[in-house]
């Protein structure tokens, strides 16, 4: 990470303090002065498609793009100062930016994206799909953009980071290319704007809310420790196997269909949606969202005309085999049953009264002093989609958040990010190849693990079919009504990882997985990829007395699990299931 990137984490984490996830405060469509108009063509072959501004805070505004091409956005100027306008394809996939002007500065060719908060008529676009960006086949004056502007990679005007899904590697000198760049309106910028959802952290040209490395350091967001405010509001993932064999170093034929297998039966794979009041209103509030579901236009397992996708976490029960979250209108439930809900709080809010289905419930931790607020909109998405998984349920997903408040509907735009679709893959037990069954622990009760990483698949502009996840932090659960992790004391052997320790072993998800992959990077995928180890002692975990005292044949099951940094509510996580055997 640049010293650049670091200084203004430092400053936007100060501003931040204890909020769960990035704080934001978006903004209605039209309010403050004189409203603001931005249209342009992007030509026929975009029919279908939508043209989102995210705004400098996160909130956006969206605007379909009609059968000749056209959009209209209209909004306050307040709204659109420093928002940037964003292409979604007819599938609610991210395409890219609309650059709105360009400029030379020295030898490089620099984009302007940002808005001045004024209207524009931006003509006729040449639309690059291949590249990911569009930009007026005529510049419009130079006042109607910001000063800021980005790297482009060429005199086309291509941001740095378009086509690519973001996961580059952006330098010092990259970011600062276009600091003298002089056409365009000065409009100033808080400390930690970079920080925000509408902000652009590595300066590569696309939003930190549809940008997969938001600080251009090639670590996806699902494990970059440096990211966790910028990309804290976008939904994470939960994969699990009991296949030691499903990981594509393990099993070299590993192919797509064999994936889909998986991830598309039910309880191998979830969608999390987790937000606070705090995130959406960028403050403390019990009462200030009223109702919260997920506009996912055409994406055809929670959007279109036959969505497939099931709820299993709602306000009904714990834990359920799940509802069709298209007809899924919210609820409230608390989180202790045996505690009255927080005072205050209007426990009548959570259900949206517009009957659009894909709902999250409002869910209120009603024990203990919470800095989040105590309340948080949540949902638990299976796509349901089987043999197509992966075929329609793609990193680039599309997600508009829409929300209610005493000032009406507003709305953030959140995107599916790379993440697992295998888990580890263990290979050795206590020097042993593995090929299934319990674990045996030795005689002293440990138990020595070697193990292949998780894989994702391959983004735009990467080669192959899957990349193994660097970054990841890794530990053992025992599974029971509650995820009970070892403690780091329990580990030993751990030479290519890096051991939580002080404040940062007391965070929920480096307890839970407290060993860090030195590795930070993600990698090819082969039989001879480097593979990672350390060992646990079982008996020490669940309790010396507990497994002394345990007869021979008893049997406990635990994960091996490799997880991402912490967003809003949880993280990405991939696990590999197991029984151990006394």
């Amino acid at each position: 990470m640049s010293g650049s990137i670091k200084r203004r984490l430092v400053a936007a984490v100060a501003v931040v303090g204890t909020s769960v996830g990035l704080s934001f405060v978006t903004a209605s469509p039209i309010q403050g002065a004189a409203a603001v108009t931005v249209t342009g063509k992007l030509g026929a072959a975009a029919s279908g498609w939508k043209v989102v501004m995210v705004g400098a805070g996160g909130q956006s505004l969206v605007s379909a793009v009609d059968a000749g091409g056209s959009f209209s956005l209209r909004t306050s100027a307040s709204a659109a100062k420093r928002a940037t306008l964003q292409m979604v394809d007819s599938s609610n996939r991210y395409v890219g930016p609309i650059v709105i002007g360009k400029e030379k500065v020295g030898k490089s060719t620099c984009s302007h994206h940002q808005l001045a908060g004024k209207s524009v008529k931006l003509g006729t676009l040449k639309l690059n799909t291949a590249q990911g960006f569009a930009i007026p086949a005529k510049a419009p004056v130079s006042t109607v953009h910001t000063r800021s502007a980005v790297l482009a990679k060429g005199t086309s005007g291509q941001p740095l980071s378009a086509g690519t899904a973001g996961i580059v590697k952006v330098t010092t000198a990259q970011m600062n290319a276009c600091g003298k760049a002089v056409k365009g309106t000065s409009i100033a910028t808080s400390q930690d704007a970079n920080m925000a959802m509408g902000g652009d952290l590595d300066n590569d040209g696309l939003p930190n809310a549809l940008d997969a490395d938001d600080d251009g350091d090639q670590e996806v967001d699902a494990v970059d420790k440096t990211t966790t405010e910028s990309a804290g509001m976008n939904p994470w993932i939960a994969v699990r196997s009991t296949n030691p064999l499903f990981n594509a170093s393990v099993s070299t034929g590993l192919t797509p269909e064999n994936v889909n297998s998986v991830l598309g039966t039910s309880g191998n794979y979830s969608i999390q949606f987790f937000v606070s009041n705090r995130n959406l209103l960028g403050q403390t509030s019990l009462n200030g969202v009223k109702w919260v579901w997920v506009d996912c236009g055409n994406l055809v397992y929670c959007g279109g005309s036959a969505p497939t996708a099931t709820n299993t976490n709602t306000h009904l029960q714990n834990s359920n085999t799940g509802v069709a979250w298209k007809t899924y209108n919210g609820g409230f439930k608390v989180e202790s049953t045996g505690s009255p809900a927080t005072s205050g709080l209007d426990t009548s809010l959570g259900t949206n009264p517009g009957g659009n289905g894909n709902a999250l419930y409002l869910g209120n931790r009603n024990t203990g002093n919470d800095p989040g607020g105590s309340v948080y909109w949540q949902a638990s998405v299976f796509p349901n989609q089987g043999a197509n998984t992966l075929t329609n349920v793609k990193p680039g997903d599309v997600y508009t958040l829409r929300f209610g408040t005493d000032d009406g509907e507003k709305s953030v735009t959140m995107m599916l990010n790379p993440h697992a679709v295998t888990v580890p893959g263990l290979t050795t037990v206590n020097g042993a190849a593995y090929t299934g069954g319990a674990l045996k622990p030795d005689a002293s009760g440990t138990l020595a693990l070697k193990f292949f990483r998780p894989q994702r698949l391959t983004t735009t502009g990467e080669t192959g079919t899957f990349k193994d996840m660097g970054g990841l932090r890794y530990g053992i659960i025992f599974m029971g009504q509650m995820d009970t992790p070892c403690d780091i004391a329990t580990y030993s052997a751990y030479d290519a990882f890096t051991a939580a320790t002080g404040a940062d072993a007391s965070d929920m998800g480096n307890r839970l997985a407290p060993l860090t992959d030195k590795q930070t990077t993600d990698s090819d995928t082969s039989a001879s990829a480097t593979q990672l180890s350390f060992t646990i002692d079982v008996r020490s975990c669940i309790g010396v007395a507990t497994y002394d005292a345990a007869a021979a044949g008893t049997s406990w099951g635990i994960q091996l699990n490799a997880s991402g940094q912490m967003l809003t509510g949880g993280m990405n996580r991939a696990s590999l299931d197991l029984t151990v055997t006394k």
